[in-house]
């Protein structure tokens, strides 16, 4: 009886991908879900980073193909990077990811440091900078890669589940 409900409600509310607003003006997003009276769970935030993250390594695989080379810490500036700019923003970083390429951590960090960015975020950019001097090894690209399956199976399993039958 409750998928009557769930299929009733998904065709009287439709889909919407995009927060929009309601005929009462209220903000929504999906089938309705009125985001400024209900906002949204902890649960439904993390499956939501879970699927910007899966989403974003795709994408730096696609637009930033070198970054499968490098070390973890520089991946993970990288993703950082990519979610608070989007890979777009991060694309306009050319003299620093052209330090990256060459492995002059120092140039790239002078580039990011010198940033607009920078300015705009100082205590995050600061604390990102700070993966351009560690060094990962072997044990670290292990865990980055088990993470990467982890994420890519928890996505492709939410992508994949459906409580109500077509």
């Amino acid at each position: 009886m409750l998928e009557l409900v769930i299929k009733d409600l998904m065709k009287f509310e439709g889909l919407v991908l995009k927060a929009y607003k309601c005929p009462g003006g209220k903000t929504s997003i999906g089938y309705g879900r009125n985001l400024e009276d209900n906002g949204i769970s902890k649960k439904e935030a993390e499956i939501m980073i879970y699927n910007d993250i899966a989403y974003l390594i795709n994408e730096l695989d696609r637009k930033v193909n070198f970054w499968k080379g490098e070390q973890v810490n520089v991946r993970i500036l990288l993703l950082q990077m990519a979610y608070q700019l989007g890979v777009h923003g991060l694309l306009k970083f050319k003299n620093f990811l052209e330090a990256l390429k060459q492995k002059d951590y120092e140039n790239a960090k002078l580039e990011i440091l010198n940033s607009r960015w920078a300015t705009q975020t100082p205590k995050r950019v600061a604390e990102l900078t700070k993966y351009l001097d560690l060094i990962t090894g072997e044990k670290e690209l292990k865990q980055w890669k088990k993470d990467i399956i982890v994420i890519r199976e928890f996505t492709n399993a939410i992508q994949n589940m459906s409580l109500v039958e077509a």
